[in-house]
């Protein structure tokens, strides 16, 4: 697995103007939570950014300064709904010998035979749960379809991951599958608005007849 490595200092000044004042000097707040109690910390707020883009939360981050080395996880973030810039950040610190689970999203890539045949892919499962060492935790899940017929799909308990990864997801989950367009067309619109056209005419029609009642 990729490990990122992250300079960081110390903060020893805890209130809000500190906060807002480092923001202003281009670093990010942060605490490391977990093994040592809770560490507050602030990294680089251009190389956290930058570097978060491609790394995601699935990566073993090591923050370093000096001799102090925390392995970590991105658990939480907090951005700006304006800006987008990244206000806080929460690491979870993470042992070398201890198993943890992590939800790893999952992408589908190549052409269906189903799809080329005009049928259409359905992603049903988006992410899997998988239990193993932070260093273990796969970036993401990648699953072929290029073989997957009309009205075919594939499961969870068709992926095959590296050894020491152990997924917790049930196995009979679908993750994909190609439907037939064919069938979807030949669904009656009255199935889908729940009320028959004939049905529906009377009831209009009832204000207008009690109308002319009154009138007469």
């Amino acid at each position: 697995m990729e490990q990122v490595t992250l300079a960081f200092q110390e903060r020893k000044e805890l209130k809000k103007s500190a906060s807002r004042r480092l923001r202003v000097s281009g670093k990010i707040p942060a605490v490391v939570y977990g093994q040592t109690g809770a560490v507050p910390i602030a990294v680089d707020a251009h190389d956290f950014t930058l570097r978060f883009a491609s790394f995601g939360e699935n990566t073993v981050i090591k923050l370093q300064n000096g001799k102090t080395v925390y392995e970590v996880l991105v658990k939480d973030y907090q951005d700006d709904v304006l800006s987008g810039k990244i206000q806080h950040i929460d690491f979870y610190h993470v042992s070398a010998t201890k198993t943890l689970h992590a939800k790893v999203p999952v992408h589908l890539v190549g052409s269906a035979i189903g799809v080329r045949n005009g049928g259409l892919m359905e992603q049903v499962s988006h992410e899997i749960e998988v239990e193993c060492l932070a260093k273990d935790i796969p970036h993401d899940v990648k699953v072929d379809v290029s073989s997957l017929e009309m009205n075919a799909s594939v499961y969870v308990r068709d992926l095959k991951l590296a050894e020491g990864v152990k997924i917790l997801t049930n196995g009979d989950a679908v993750l994909a599958h190609v439907i037939s367009t064919r069938t979807l067309d030949a669904v009656p619109e009255t199935e889908v608005t729940g009320t028959p056209a004939a049905e529906a005419a009377p009831a209009a029609a009832a204000p207008a007849a009690k109308a002319q009642e009154k009138k007469a």
